[in-house]
């Protein structure tokens, strides 16, 4: 009998690992769909906003081994600002990719893997705690589940390498270690083994994403609550240590980082509020154990009582503590979206809210029909509880899960951006569920071979018909659209040549060839010479692609609220004079326009007119066009908004002095003036202004543009003139040049039509 079930057990043991294997293969699979938007001939187009950062920071890194960027001259232009994201991530990104390239193309590649890598390390937990609640099935049903999540895979696909990735999969390695507690405080086995699992989890998510805050109250809440309802004194004393270790390796990380955004004890940085935190845990978890160390243990009211107390005084603390007060307000004012930030970020936006029918924020496409059951989740859990199936041992543990799925799945009904923190949670519940519908919920492996296919079937027939319009709507068309890309030899796509990413990164390659370079990309303690001033939401591709310095980003106003106000207050200007004002507090010496400007704005004019004289509009005499992005392309806002049409998505200007031209001439005479001019791009256009003499008969004109440049061999295009200005009245026609000193110096020229 004994080796009868060795044999089975090393049989099952083999299965898992082959299962386990093939539900890792999916997921790569899956995540790698879509990478010809992302392998684009010679370059790697990488999604905007943060991604972008993620790459500016973890390039830092991979120069400049071991180091760090904690301070950045590069956001918040002028002045720089204190990066707010905790550096784990970025860190360990250009680690890895230090050792697996040895250039900037190697580096891009490794980066565009690693949300794909991060989802296959976080199947190993999502298995072990759906092994641990239920079965083997029920760990490989979860596996599974979690490979094809739709809204996992968004966060974790090829070419995103933003931290989301690597928070969901430390969120389920902490869920583990509840999860083990949970079965270990009615057990005693393997606490500390759980224990140190938990302390590891919890200092990792600290070091990756400042809001992991999230993760360790409600972690340390649910364990705390299994603990006081089930009894016992070993699993408080290893929850106790795990926060008290996390805490204390803390310290020297915040001591060696700069004063963080936000205040001492800020919510929206790695800050002394996490520290606080985490040493709060302790000392309430502590004063539990050691009350009972000393009197024996108590029952549950009363242990409630003295956790509640002890609460209740770190709390109040909390609260009259000016510091530690003002630096919750911004995590509470980010919950619920007051922040002048969530109103307007689609990834903030209620699942279900008025929000959800526009373009790409559709909650089936995220989650299929599996959206629908999100509000009975946490029943579900209930119904895995108090199943007959369900042995006392993961009583505890599938509490844990209850009060997790409850708290995550409301955020995530609330903001869909959380269903990326809630998407491990949700693939255990749905293999238990699962496996319990067709007969595996229990431990032991009481079926064949042709059961274990018939329920895998069925496991897989569930999770086919809940993800069906997402497979035939989504996963089907790039299948296919991929699998077309593997031929050999095959050329980048239209699309995918004109997409969103793609049109943003050759166009930042273009900025960065056409401007002069800047001190202190790769080098601490060097300020860049200028920034170029743009909409927030480009502000991290400027910093990477184009390695040039910004006042705003998808940072938003945290970094720096003087140069959040002074670069909206720059783009909303509709007078030039206003314009140039703003752009010299910034030290602003060039403008990216983009399609989406505001018609009437200064930037609307460039962007739309180049400058040019419109009808009731004085031409602009202070900005040229330098390069702009291929007509056709899609901008940044076309992920929202699609927009229809061949237009130029972005153009980029130099700031100028300006040459000066005074026209003699009858007085009250009309003077119009123009110049042909060539883009980058092999645009033509006309800049077109107009004056009018006044009573001396003098008109003046500025112009941006000089006559005299011309594009060298090896030289970037750029815009260029093609003859020289044409300046006309009723009677006379004059042609007329102009330098390119004067008009980086605000020369004069002088021409008489008289």
């Amino acid at each position: 009998m004994k080796s009868g079930a060795h044999a089975l057990g090393r049989r099952g043991s083999w299965t898992t690992l082959v299962g386990l294997m093939l539900a890792m293969m999916l997921a790569l699979a899956v995540r790698a769909l879509g990478f010809e938007y992302v392998f684009v001939g010679d370059e790697v187009a990488f999604p905007p906003a943060d991604a972008q950062y993620h790459l500016r920071r973890a390039y830092y890194t991979f120069v400049n081994f071991p180091g760090v960027l904690l301070f950045d001259p590069y956001i918040n232009y002028p002045g720089g600002a204190p990066v707010p994201w905790p550096p784990l991530f970025d860190f360990l990104l250009g680690g890895f990719a230090r050792l697996l390239a040895d250039d900037p193309r190697g580096f891009e590649t490794v980066a565009a893997w690693s949300g794909p890598v991060c989802a296959l390390v976080t199947l190993v937990p999502i298995y072990w705690a759906g092994r641990l609640l239920g079965s083997r099935g029920a760990g490989l049903a979860a596996a599974l589940c979690y490979a094809v999540l739709p809204v996992s895979v968004t966060f974790s696909r090829v070419g995103n390498p933003d931290h989301h990735a690597a928070v969901a999969m430390l969120g389920a390695w902490l869920l583990l270690a509840c999860l083990g507690l949970g079965n270990a405080s009615a057990s005693n086995q393997r606490v500390r083994g759980w224990g140190i699992l938990l302390a590891l989890a919890q200092f990792a998510l600290l070091l990756t994403w400042h809001g992991s805050l999230l993760y360790l109250a409600i972690a340390n809440a649910l364990v705390l609550a299994t603990s006081i309802a089930g009894g016992g004194r070993q699993g408080l004393l290893a929850q106790a240590g795990a926060a008290l270790a996390c805490g204390l390796a803390l310290v020297p990380v915040v001591l060696l980082s700069p004063s963080p955004l936000g205040g001492t004890f800020s919510s929206i940085a790695l800050s002394w509020l996490h520290v606080f935190a985490t040493l709060a845990v302790a000392l309430v978890i502590a004063a539990l154990w050691a009350r009972e160390a000393q009197r024996g243990e108590m029952p549950r009211v009363r242990r409630l009582v003295v956790v509640a107390s002890s609460a209740l005084v770190l709390g109040g603390i909390a609260l009259v503590v000016p510091d530690i007060r003002e630096g919750l307000r911004p995590a509470f004012q980010f919950l619920s979206q007051t922040d002048q930030v969530g109103a307007i970020t689609g990834e903030q936006n209620a699942l279900f809210g008025l929000e959800s029918g526009k373009h790409g924020t559709d909650p089936v496409r995220g989650w299929g029909w599996f959206a629908y059951t999100i509000p009975f989740a946490p029943w579900l859990a209930l119904w895995l509880w108090a199943s007959p199936g369900n042995s006392r041992r993961s009583w505890a543990a599938l509490g844990i899960l209850g009060g997790w799925t409850l708290f995550f799945g409301a955020l995530t009904l609330d903001q869909r951006r959380y269903g990326n923190d809630f998407g491990p949670a949700f693939s255990i519940l749905f293999g238990l569920v699962a496996l319990n519908l067709f007969g595996g919920g229990r431990r032991e492996p009481t079926l064949g071979i042709r059961g274990r296919l018939l329920q895998a079937s069925a496991v897989c027939a569930l999770l086919f018909a809940f993800l069906w319009p997402v497979g035939v709507g989504l996963y089907a068309p790039r299948a296919q659209a991929s699998w077309a890309a593997l031929e050999p030899d095959a050329a980048p796509g239209f699309q995918a040549s004109r997409s969103v990413a793609s049109t943003l990164a050759r166009f930042m390659a273009d900025v960065r060839r056409a401007t002069p370079d800047t001190g202190g990309y790769l080098v601490p303690g060097v300020e860049p010479e200028y920034g170029i001033l743009a909409h927030a939401n480009l502000g991290h591709a400027l910093q990477y692609g184009a390695r040039r310095a910004t006042a705003t980003d998808p940072f938003w106003w945290y970094i720096g609220p003087e140069n959040w106000r002074a670069s909206f207050s720059f783009l909303a200007a509709q007078e030039e004079e206003e314009a140039l004002a703003w752009a010299s507090i910034l030290r602003g010496r060039y403008v990216l326009t983009h399609a989406e400007e505001e018609m009437r704005s200064v930037a609307g004019q460039l962007q739309n007119h180049d400058g040019s004289a419109q009808p009731g509009r004085a031409a602009l005499g202070r900005f040229r066009l330098v390069v702009e992005a291929p007509r056709g392309g899609k901008s940044l806002g076309e992920i929202f908004r699609p927009r229809a049409g061949e237009s130029v998505p972005y153009k980029l200007f130099e700031i100028v002095s300006g040459a000066s031209i005074r026209v003699m001439t009858a007085p009250g005479e009309r003077i119009d003036l123009s110049l042909e001019l060539q883009s980058n791009r092999g645009r033509r256009f006309t800049y077109r202004a107009s004056a009018r003499a006044n009573d001396g008969g003098e008109a003046h004109l500025r112009v941006p543009y000089a006559t005299d440049l011309r594009t060298r061999p090896g030289e970037p295009a750029s815009t260029r003139p093609r003859g020289l200005y044409r300046i006309e009245t009723r009677e006379r026609v004059a042609a007329l040049g102009v330098s390119e000193s004067d008009v980086l110096e605000g020369g004069e020229t002088r021409l008489d039509l008289r």
